[in-house]
């Protein structure tokens, strides 16, 4: 087995917390990059800043599952997990069919691990792998993980924050208990099952109790104070920040660079309407969240997904790109596709705001599920991972365009699971049918009329889906076939998790559109996260990571986790070169 044998070695900062306009690193953005950036930063003795354009701290990490891909990390070897730098790259080398940025891709794999040690050995553990963990996304391609490579944020409690825990961006209502109280992936678990489950009843109520006690107790914070996913990364990122006395600047969007010669050294921000300059001796890292809702840039780089689907923070506009380029940096669009795609489904929340609601794992895979394209006639596999699912929506893989595409199910159905945001509550249905965001039908033809497609095609398409789910065999697209497919779906559907018929009266669809969770094009950069010019030389002392750097993974999804854990480990990077810190040789067992 190999790996790192590098130690996260600390020097004591020369000034911690001053309020003054010269630093030796300035970061971009508080994400998980921009804040573990800043952590790191703060570790190696430089003087470090943040400055986040917006009053909330945590960009779309918040929004997200704050997951992680870390093949060799100290919690999968803890596990048991019989794992290799090799085998890893394997499967990277099996599932991203392309030879762009795979210098980096390995740099990422071999300094992963020793970029996590270093930030939990500064932070406390942040993160630990689920009992029953995904599989890699491709479990059947040579190298992947049955057990997965993933790890998941620790919960926390959000009062450890006291007055600053309204600092941190709050996460999608939809995916909330009450709209307000965050969940793990064992509490849905436990919320559908807690009719049938003693053990299920007894932890709903938990939940119920706890949402309680921060309705009536805790109101001052205004949701609920369990932080789960990305919402409990970025808390435990920020306390770090705080305690260590880095300097935050809210409400300060960055409006230029600051170049002396060749280099770049500071920003411009506007503070108060006013502007100020910010000196950064070691340069500025660049992790502002890509461009997800910059119009421009996607019109420009991307227009087949129709704009305004992205599940992702609003505030990212693709700033840092912009800045970038604006001085000769290279936007690099040679990835094989520019977002990491999934399906999105929009609806008009109570507050009257659009609700952009990413169809992640939650439907897609329940047997009962199916979904339709413009003929009516099912063109993939539902349960596969929502960026290939928007693939095929998109005709890239070997198809044509499908859209408008629509995801169906029956009475049965939405009485047991939750169909996009509407959870399993009668009430909730009924709002969401009078919203216009749920199609109800009393028939398949009334359904196929209301949604817009063949008649005989719908009742066809569904009528042969009946035959497979009786067999528990999908003979059109093996739906259930694989561990990744199967830990989605419901282990008590027998014979397949994942295959169920739709008969019971009434019967729903919901649209869903190609939508996003992040950008993969972003700006060209080497192996220290160095910004790269047109001619492909470093932009001295320009770094960028998370989304505003290109992803590494080359426009494929190989797993949960893969934005993320790159984001974390290039920021590792960025810094350890910005502080002219040797990195240790990567050694073989």
């Amino acid at each position: 087995m190999r790996h790192s044998s590098a130690v996260c070695r600390h020097r004591n900062p020369q000034r911690i917390g001053m309020a003054e306009s010269s630093y030796d690193l300035v970061i971009a953005g508080s994400g998980a990059a921009g804040l573990s950036a800043a952590i790191f930063a703060q570790s190696k003795g430089l003087r470090v800043a943040i400055v986040e354009k917006t009053s909330l701290i945590g960009g779309t990490t918040s929004y997200s599952g704050g997951v992680v891909w870390i093949p060799n990390s100290r919690q999968n070897a803890a596990t048991g997990l019989r794992d290799t730098l090799d085998e890893a790259e394997r499967y990277l080398d099996s599932t991203v069919s392309t030879s762009h940025e795979r210098e980096a891709r390995r740099e990422y794999l071999e300094r992963g691990p020793e970029a996590f040690a270093c930030l939990e050995s500064l932070t406390g553990p942040l993160f630990y792998v689920r009992a029953i963990n995904s599989p890699d996304y491709f479990p059947d391609a040579a190298g992947a993980s049955q057990q997965g490579r993933a790890m998941t944020p620790l919960s926390v409690d959000g009062r450890i924050l006291g007055e600053r825990f309204n600092d941190i961006r709050p996460p999608l209502p939809e995916l909330c208990l009450f709209g307000r109280q965050m969940l793990e992936l064992m509490d849905v678990y436990h919320l559908l099952n807690a009719r049938r489950s003693a053990k299920s009843a007894l932890h709903t109520g938990r939940l119920l109790l706890r949402d309680l006690r921060d309705r009536t107790l805790y109101r001052k914070y205004g949701r609920g104070t369990r932080l789960t996913g990305g919402n409990a990364l970025v808390a435990n990122l920020y306390r770090a920040v705080l305690e260590r006395g880095i300097p935050v600047f809210r409400n300060s969007p960055i409006v230029e660079l600051i170049r002396e010669g060749e280099r770049v050294a500071g920003v411009i921000v506007k503070r108060n309407g006013i502007r100020e300059k910010l000196s950064s001796a070691r340069g500025v890292v660049l992790a502002t969240g890509g461009f997800p809702w910059s119009k421009a840039l996607r019109e420009m780089h991307m227009d087949e997904a129709e704009f305004g689907y992205s599940a992702t923070s609003p505030d990212s506009t693709g700033d840092g790109i912009g800045l970038a380029t604006a001085i000769g940096a290279k936007f690099d669009t040679a990835n094989v596709e520019g977002a990491f795609w999934t399906p999105v489904s929009t609806g008009t929340r109570k507050d009257g705001s659009v609700a952009r609601f990413p169809h992640l794992m939650a439907d897609r895979a329940k047997p009962g599920l199916i979904a339709v394209n413009k003929s009516g006639v099912r063109f993939f596999n539902e349960a596969e991972n929502y960026h290939d699912f928007v693939r095929a929506m998109l005709g890239r893989l070997k198809n044509e365009d499908q859209q408008p595409v629509h995801l169906l199910c029956d009475a049965a159905f939405v009485r047991k699971y939750a169909f996009g945001a509407v959870p399993p509550l009668a009430s909730e249905r009924r709002r969401a049918v009078r919203s216009g965001y749920l199609i109800e039908a009393s028939t398949i033809d009334e359904l196929a009329d209301k949604i817009g497609v063949d008649r005989d095609a719908l009742n066809e398409t569904i009528a042969e889906f009946n035959r497979d789910a009786e067999l528990g065999v999908d003979t059109k697209f093996g739906k259930g076939n694989s561990a990744y497919n199967r830990y989605l779906g419901d282990a008590s559907n027998k014979p397949n998790p994942c295959l169920g018929p739709l008969k019971k009266a009434p019967f729903y669809a919901i649209r869903v559109h190609a939508g996003d969770i992040g950008t993969t094009y972003g700006l060209a950069a080497d192996i220290h996260s160095r910004v790269l010019d047109e001619q492909g030389q470093p932009i001295d002392g320009l770094y960028a990571c998370g989304n505003d750097r290109n992803s590494v993974m080359g426009g494929f999804y190989p797993s949960g986790g893969i934005t993320i854990g790159p984001a974390l480990t290039f920021a590792y990077l960025a810094v350890m070169h910005a502080a002219r810190e040797d990195l240790r040789p990567v050694a073989a067992e």
